[in-house]
C-alpha cells in the first residue's frame, strides 16, 4: 500500500469522525444553520474517498470495490445536499439516520478497499522476492 494510501486512509478516518461528531451536534441543534462546515468537510471526505478509489484502482485492489467506492461518494454527496428536502416534517429523522448510514458505509467500504490494497501490495511484494530468490 502505497504512503498517498495511507494518508487517505487515515484522512477518511479523521474526517469521517469530525463528520459524525459535526452531524450529530447538528441534529441535537447544537451546530450551525445552515450547516456550511459540515458539508465542507463532506465534500473533503468525498473527494478523499474518490483518490484511494484511484489508488486502488492502480493498485489493481479489485474493480467491484473500486466502482463501487466512486458510485458511493457520488451518492453520499448527492444524498446530502437533498436530504433537507426530502421527507420534511416529524418524519424527516428517517433522512438522518439514513444519512448517517450512509456516511459510515461509506467509511467501511474506505476500510474494506485499504485492506485489500495492502493485501494486493504484500502479495506482489512476496512475488518479486520468490521471482529474485536464487533457484
Amino acid at each position: 500500500m502505497t504512503k498517498a494510501a495511507k494518508v487517505m486512509q487515515m484522512l477518511i478516518r479523521g474526517l469521517g469522525v469530525v463528520q459524525i461528531v459535526i452531524g450529530i451536534a447538528i441534529w441535537m441543534g447544537f451546530g450551525l444553520r445552515p450547516p456550511v462546515i459540515h458539508m465542507a468537510i463532506g465534500i473533503a471526505f468525498v473527494l478523499a474517498l474518490w483518490i484511494l478509489a484511484i489508488l486502488g484502482a492502480q493498485a489493481r485492489a479489485g474493480a467491484p470495490l473500486v466502482a463501487l467506492l466512486l458510485l458511493w461518494g457520488a451518492l453520499t454527496v448527492v444524498f446530502g445536499m437533498a436530504q433537507a428536502a426530502i421527507l420534511p416534517g416529524p418524519q424527516h429523522w428517517i433522512i438522518r439516520v439514513l444519512h448517517l448510514l450512509v456516511g459510515v458505509a461509506a467509511m467501511g467500504q474506505a476500510e474494506a478497499l485499504a485492506a485489500r490494497m495492502k493485501r494486493a501490495s504484500t502479495a506482489s511484494a512476496a512475488a518479486a522476492e520468490t521471482a529474485r530468490a536464487p533457484q
